[in-house]
């Protein structure tokens, strides 16, 4: 039992390091995007980057909270932890949303929302094409 263990903890810590590097993808391809949108105004590369912000902040909290694999722990009570982290991740998401269109003005909703969605669609694509199969987080 004990090597089985090992096992999953080798794995756990690999999906961790894997899902990390994703995250690190979509932060440089948030930059870019953000830095190529400097040429047509301020306000759509600011309302870009903070989209992928509003994806990647809780995201990376639910990663983090969710992947941290924690000696002894039982499948119940990993589970547990994941439903416990993704309320949380949405609580922080829509807490980040209102605090952006609440204090943030000028700002260009298609530049934020489009860069949101291509943040979700590169991390599905990502996690198919790094693992050969789809992670769902």
């Amino acid at each position: 039992m004990g090597k089985r263990s090992q096992k999953q903890g080798i794995h756990s810590r690999a999906t961790r390091k894997q899902i990390f590097r994703i995250y690190l993808i979509q932060a440089l391809i948030a930059i870019v995007l953000s830095g190529a949108l400097l040429l047509k105004d301020f306000v759509t590369a600011y309302s870009a980057l903070l989209g992928a912000g509003l994806y990647l902040i809780p995201n990376l909290y639910f990663a983090n909270r969710a992947l941290k694999g924690k000696p002894g722990q039982t499948a119940n009570r990993a589970l547990a932890e994941m439903y416990v982290s993704e309320i949380w991740k949405m609580g922080i998401s829509i807490l980040a949303f209102a605090t952006v269109f609440i204090l943030v003005q000028p700002l260009s909703p298609f530049s934020l929302f489009g860069t949101f969605i291509l943040m979700q669609i590169t991390g599905w694509f990502a996690q198919m094409k790094l693992n050969n199969r789809f992670l769902k987080l």
